[in-house]
């Protein structure tokens, strides 16, 4: 997901550092940054709880 990508290099935060910050592994974390698999709700709540600023419905375009 692009956006993921977005959010990330604008905390400049690696991969490992954000699967940390939103508290899934790493490994699942590389897979929904490249697309491969999509968030699910608990998952973007709590990337929202970090990351306020982002515009949810970024997620869904």
């Amino acid at each position: 997901m692009k956006v993921l990508k977005e959010i990330r290099k604008s905390h400049d935060l690696n991969q490992m550092q954000m699967s940390e910050k939103i508290a899934v592994s790493y490994s699942h974390y590389v897979k929904l940054e490249n697309g491969f698999v999509n968030p699910s709700f608990n998952l973007l709540k709590r990337i929202y709880k970090q990351f306020r600023e982002v515009d949810m419905n970024d997620f869904f375009k």
